[in-house]
């Protein structure tokens, strides 16, 4: 009894943190895999060789942990914007070096915690996507 509360003390914390956005992580999976068909080439403007800035660190944390979903929203995001942009211009621009949502990074890169970040990838994605995103009608409600 006691070996499996101290079990349970120690993954429990581990877990609760695993879904940290509280989406619907087939249907964020179901989004990227139709948007790979054509952007596949698309990569993050985040380095994780060393990162510095908190929300980077969240974001690659996250790129390590297999139950985690921010990295998976990022990648999703990447793509979203692109697909918005050349719906936008009605141009198809460069996969390999896309053109980037300033505005939206520097949002991104002020979060300084999980919250946060779910937010801004949030509506970045939903504006993106419309109703074709996977979070389309979910808000996250923050304390003000």
């Amino acid at each position: 009894m006691r070996l499996m509360l101290i079990a349970s003390l120690l993954i429990l914390p581990q877990m609760a943190g695993a879904a940290e956005c509280g989406v619907d992580t087939v249907k964020v999976a179901e989004r990227t895999q139709s948007l790979e068909e054509h952007y596949d080439l698309i990569l993050s403007d985040i380095s994780c060789d060393a990162p510095t800035v908190r929300a980077h660190i969240l974001m690659c944390d996250a790129a390590y942990d297999s139950q985690a979903d921010l990295w998976r929203m990022g990648r999703l995001d990447d793509m979203a914007w692109v697909y918005a942009y050349e719906n936008a211009t009605k141009k198809e621009v460069d996969h390999a070096d896309p053109p980037r949502d300033d505005d939206f990074m520097r949002r991104r890169d002020a979060c300084t915690d999980t919250a946060c970040l779910c937010e801004v990838l949030i509506d970045h994605t939903n504006a993106s996507l419309g109703g074709l995103s996977p979070y389309a009608g979910k808000q996250i409600e923050t304390e003000g």
